[in-house]
């Protein structure tokens, strides 16, 4: 898929999450920081957040510290 249909697939069905519009910029080949590079990763990781800003549950994820949408969770990676 290329940059722009998935940027338009984004605009259409992602929701205004964090991270979307790093991850936007970012395909349009725009620089972006290391905050926002962890927030795009994760926006698209979880599926652009289309069933709704969820924890990701997913311990062993190196961004795991660093999601934006943290819930108390008793995980602790192996």
């Amino acid at each position: 898929m290329k940059n722009s249909e998935l940027i338009e697939m984004i605009e259409k069905n992602g929701k205004l999450s964090l991270g979307k519009k790093s991850l936007v910029k970012h395909l349009e080949g725009k620089k972006i920081g290391r905050k926002d590079a962890m927030d795009a990763k994760c926006y698209d990781c979880m599926g652009y957040f289309v069933d709704g800003r969820n924890d990701c549950k997913v311990p062993n994820c190196p961004l795991f510290e660093y999601r934006p949408y943290k819930k108390d969770l008793d995980v602790t990676p192996e």
